[in-house]
């Protein structure tokens, strides 16, 4: 039996997840201090950037996706130099250090085809998109921060979830995921098993984001202060 990834229908969980655990730390929509509207770019890249890693799974090994997922300091670099509000320059020597990365990776990635039984080009694409989401994440975070210093993660992770819980519904109506990881669930009659399994996972992606946050924030008072 092929191995099916429900990237969006497991994205759409984790959203409920961060959210109940956000509660559960007391935050609240009136301690927000930016509008609804800030966010609406990054939930946009926030869940596509998670659904389509998740989906590449039904058509990428681990590794391989690991593998390309380190690889986003390129791209990042890249685009924190066009978005309006950063313009960030990088020394040559950087540059020259994320290409040598991606080659590694290119090499990899040829090797890794031949003997794989699960490569595939669609879960390359999905993850090259993937990339491209997170190029845009981590510098829209940023542009938040520098926006409104008095932007808490807290406020960021749970703000960038409720905005884009909506936008998962149509990929997942297309894809018909909403029915068949739903389908699936019941016919093998571990629907309780998976979800306490998702749970610990997505408790682990929600502690984890909470972690970037922060150090982007640490990060970017540090430069501020030189």
């Amino acid at each position: 039996m092929a191995f099916v990834s429900y990237g969006w229908y497991f994205t759409f969980v984790q959203g409920f997840v961060y959210l109940f655990l956000i509660y559960l730390q007391g935050f609240s929509p009136k301690k927000m201090v930016n509008p609804w509207k800030t966010y609406v770019k990054l939930s946009a890249v926030l869940m596509g950037s998670h659904g389509l890693t998740k989906g590449s799974l039904a058509f990428l090994n681990y590794p391989a996706q690991l593998m390309f997922k380190s690889t986003k300091v390129l791209p990042v670099m890249v685009m924190g130099a066009f978005i309006p509000g950063l313009r960030r320059k990088y020394p040559a020597h950087k540059y020259v250090s994320a290409i040598l990365l991606v080659l590694g990776l290119i090499l990899f990635t040829l090797a890794d085809a031949q003997i794989s039984p699960s490569f595939s080009v669609i879960g390359v694409i999905m993850v090259i998109g993937a990339l491209v989401m997170d190029s845009f994440l981590g510098n829209l975070q940023e542009v938040i921060f520098n926006m409104n210093p008095e932007t808490t993660q807290m406020e960021m992770l749970f703000c960038s979830t409720v905005v884009g819980l909506p936008l998962l519904i149509p990929p997942m109506v297309l894809t018909g995921e909403v029915f068949e990881a739903w389908n699936s669930c019941s016919e093998v009659m571990i629907c309780l098993c998976s979800l306490d399994y998702h749970w610990l996972e997505e408790l682990g992606c929600s502690l984890r984001s909470l972690f970037m946050l922060d150090s982007e924030r640490q990060h970017h008072w540090r430069n501020m202060s030189f």
